[in-house]
């Protein structure tokens, strides 16, 4: 196991030990090929920009498994520094940021101003074809904001590989493209991905087309129970003008079978006949909250053409956000009426036992959707 330290006021020719990290990202991966050892680190130390893109493949091409690419974390393994990877901004096309490997963990990051390129493979952090490695990838602690394109494509390959797990990050300012339609995509056309999506923020969501979704793993994908869809919040205005037209979408979320828990979603519009926020057929839909959800179809808000196998108490109602309703920079995520943000509301479930903050919840029953105690995140 190599740890190779990542600093802007390190040089290329340094060893990348703490005490002598390397300036860039890509020197740091090459530092890792060179070892030729799985299960190793790197670790960016600063909150710099990195311009950099295509980490993984060619810039080097990086096929060990288990690799970690992570900000600096404290002793309770949170990030302490905020890097940013830098994309080349609108109309520059990139590939991808980071091509992963099976079994990688990227966390801490922020990715900004990418603008990915046509093919449905591609995003800004995307999966080799697993090749039999049964493995998933993780990405936690992660901002992606002000990008064209899909946030995170698992979809590339035929093999189906342990549970990838996608919790606690931060979506805001993603803009499809015709190739693009999705935030988060984990299937293609027969692809049977196993995910776990946990603890994420999405707002400001402007789709391409009818057939955009927020989260894809497909219609034929019957990974039941473990694909799981918890603690998320799908807040206002997720659905805004994209290239200067208003495009609404039938699905923000397309997961049948799965389990669809703990959720707020916050005005929401689905437009077009049967048209549902989620098309969780044939899944579990339990204890979410939504507001002001608009959809067509008779299983609206959790299902298509069949209704959830299970779907208990769901409310809607006003979670009442506080701050500028999720829109901005600086969105304020807390709940009327409380101090702390809502991150560290108390909400948890067998799936999300702490909350973004790292701080262990308490799992509550129905009857904590009257307290005021809302999850988001």
């Amino acid at each position: 196991m190599a740890t190779v330290y990542v600093k802007k006021t390190g040089n290329n020719s340094n060893s990348g030990a703490r005490t002598a990290p390397v300036l860039d990202i890509a020197r740091a991966a090459q530092i890792v090929v060179d070892s030729v050892e799985n299960d190793s680190e790197i670790i960016i130390m600063d909150s710099e920009r990195y311009f950099e893109g295509g980490i993984g493949s060619g810039n080097p091409t990086v096929t060990m498994t288990g690799l970690t690419i992570m900000a600096e974390t404290g002793s309770d393994g949170m990030p302490v520094v905020s890097p940013v990877l830098q994309g080349s901004g609108s109309g520059n096309s990139q590939n991808y940021a980071l091509f992963c490997a099976a079994g990688w963990t990227i966390k801490g990051l922020t990715f900004r101003d990418y603008d990915i390129g046509s093919s449905t493979a591609n995003g800004v952090i995307r999966n080799r074809d697993p090749g039999g490695v049964d493995a998933g990838i993780t990405v936690e602690l992660c901002t992606f904001q002000h990008l064209t394109g899909t946030c995170i494509n698992f979809a590339n390959g035929s093999y189906t590989p342990q549970i990838h797990k996608i919790k606690s990050n931060t979506f805001h300012d993603i803009r499809g493209n015709s190739d693009q339609k999705h935030v988060i995509a984990l299937s293609n056309t027969n692809q049977q991905r196993k995910a776990q999506i946990l603890n994420n923020v999405f707002y400001d969501w402007q789709p391409y087309a009818t057939d955009s979704t927020i989260i894809f793993a497909g219609t034929t994908n019957d990974q039941r129970p473990l694909n799981v869809i918890s603690h998320n919040v799908f807040g206002t205005s997720s659905v805004e003008a994209s290239e200067g037209s208003i495009v609404i979408p039938l699905y923000a979320v397309i997961s049948r079978y799965s389990k669809f828990e703990y959720n707020i979603i916050y005005e929401q519009t689905m437009a077009g006949t049967n048209s549902s926020f989620a098309q969780i057929d044939y899944g579990e839909a339990n204890y979410n909250i939504n507001y002001n959800v608009v959809g067509d179809g008779d299983y609206a808000p959790f299902g298509r053409g069949a209704a959830p196998t299970s779907s208990a108490n769901n409310q809607s109602t006003d979670p009442l956000f506080k701050g500028p309703f999720l829109v901005g920079d600086s969105a304020n995520y807390g709940l009327i009426g409380t101090p702390s943000p809502a991150f560290d509301a108390a909400i948890g479930s067998d799936d999300v036992t702490k909350d973004r903050t790292g701080i262990s919840r308490t799992t509550l029953d129905a009857s904590a959707l009257d307290t005021g105690i809302y999850d988001i995140g």
